[in-house]
């Protein structure tokens, strides 16, 4: 079964049947399991389609032998934000001599990057590094699985079994327990739609990447690449940094140009103030801004200032002295 949760779907077909609406013979025990997705993500299926969203499209990722549905991601990407992320790991002496070495091995490449959109090298390398280690730990989860899975959580059997899970943890009052609950109710239909909207980008990300939709691996969140861009941020604001026309954010230029131009683009300046803000769009937490940019503050190349001793003034009787002065 396709369906990695508890909850299973159950779908049983008597005789070989031909559906014309999404040219999918069933004549295979494959291709009965491809039937089974259709269904499953019918609501899915339903919200891209009125978006626009082109139906092929829709038939090649539904049937896709990777795509799955995946509870883990309706639970993480609804409540995952209860549980505090701890990014102090990012910026000890590992990180920092790391990410040190790096700039050192990339500085060309850093260096016309902040050239062109006067993000600073420490910064983009901070970014990569948080991120994904330097593009060494990539994710692998199937991006269309992510958003696919996600976008099912705003159904009402996902929105009461997240608000169960929630009771098995809640410490709190029953008033505090009942505002809780309206924000998941909330936040489901919330994140719902954003994976939706994500998916729209990924047909859009599909008929320019070099890499496939299909073949996007990444995070539970959905992000992908070296920069761990999402569909949507892909196509605003993903730039080709090696000049060969193409943007794949698992090539290190592309990445590097596409940090900067991400940031420049959502209001780095020079103001603290702007700069955590820009840094902020890119991961709406706090303490994600402050690993950043300590970890770039850490490893600044600091300029090397040459001071000249200072000069004193001369006088008469200090010249004899320093020659010999009343001792001859």
């Amino acid at each position: 079964m396709f369906v990695k949760s508890k909850y299973c779907v159950v779908v049983i077909v008597m005789t070989t049947f031909v559906m014309t609406s999404s040219k999918i013979s069933l004549s295979s025990d494959k291709i009965l399991i491809e039937m089974n997705k259709y269904d499953f993500f019918r609501p899915v299926i339903t919200q891209l389609l009125e978006k626009g969203v082109d139906k092929q499209f829709i038939e090649k990722i539904i049937n896709h032998s990777s795509t799955e549905f995946d509870e883990r991601f309706v639970r993480i990407n609804v409540t995952g934000y209860l549980n505090k992320a701890d990014y102090s790991s990012h910026y000890n002496k590992l990180s920092i001599s790391k990410s040190k070495n790096f700039l050192k091995e990339n500085r060309d490449l850093l260096e016309l990057a902040e050239l062109k959109y006067d993000v600073p090298k420490e910064v983009i390398a901070s970014v990569l590094w948080v991120e994904t280690r330097h593009g060494n730990y990539l994710g692998n989860s199937h991006v269309v699985s992510v958003y696919l899975s996600t976008a099912m959580c705003g159904e009402k059997q996902y929105i009461d079994m997240n608000i169960r899970n929630l009771h098995d943890k809640f410490k709190g009052s029953s008033s505090e327990l009942s505002e809780l609950e309206k924000k998941i109710h909330d936040r489901s239909l919330k994140k719902s739609n954003w994976a939706v909207e994500q998916i729209a980008a990924l047909e859009k990300l599909d008929a320019v990447s070099p890499v496939s939709a299909l073949e996007l691996k990444g995070s539970w969140a959905g992000a992908f690449g070296i920069s761990q861009f999402i569909p949507s941020s892909y196509i605003s604001w993903a730039v080709d940094g090696n000049g060969d026309g193409k943007i794949n954010l698992y090539s290190l230029p592309d990445a590097v140009f596409s940090v900067a131009n991400y940031l420049k683009s959502n209001g780095w300046g020079e103001s603290d103030e702007q700069k955590r803000s820009a840094v902020f769009h890119y991961n709406n937490s706090s303490a994600y801004v402050d690993a950043v940019l300590k970890l770039a503050s850490y490893i600044e190349e600091k300029p090397v200032i040459i001071t000249q001793p200072e000069i004193v003034p001369q006088t008469e009787d200090i010249n004899r002295a320093q020659a010999g002065g009343d001792d001859y």
